[in-house]
């Protein structure tokens, strides 16, 4: 049998990317991002997420892209990762979905120069960039 894992799709700049859903605590709608003096250029700010304050940072700035301006689709994805949380904008989730081990591939021209991508997964005509949520976070 093959090990299966479940990763939420997402597009950010009309390319779709994915991250694995054991990181993503929830995805909610943009609400008030509160700026923070002095942090990197791609941190957003802070929002109050039932009591607890998440750091928001701008998915596309984080790995290199043009940023585009929030709409209604937008989305804020909600990831922990050893007890640490983070929300990362993206312009709109897709859907929830398998993928095993076996469909990543991992082109090694691309894996020394983009660091943030983990490998591709080929579903129908589309690539989805499955993401590094390690190098994401740090």
């Amino acid at each position: 049998m093959v090990n299966e894992e479940q990763i939420v799709v997402f597009e950010i700049n009309q390319q779709q990317y994915a991250l694995p859903i054991y990181n993503v605590s929830e995805i909610i709608r943009v609400m008030e991002i509160t700026p923070v003096p002095n942090t990197d250029y791609y941190v957003k700010g802070i929002i109050n997420l039932r009591g607890s304050v998440v750091p928001v940072i701008s998915l596309n700035l984080r790995i290199g892209m043009e940023e585009k301006e929030l709409s209604d689709e937008s989305r804020i994805i909600v990831m922990e990762q050893d007890n640490v949380k983070l929300g990362v904008t993206v312009d709109s989730v897709q859907s929830v979905t398998r993928y095993s081990e076996s469909e990543i591939e991992i082109p090694e021209s691309m894996a020394a120069q983009n660091h943030f991508i983990r490998g591709i997964i080929h579903r129908n005509d589309t690539m989805v960039l499955l993401l590094d949520l390690d190098k994401i976070m740090n």
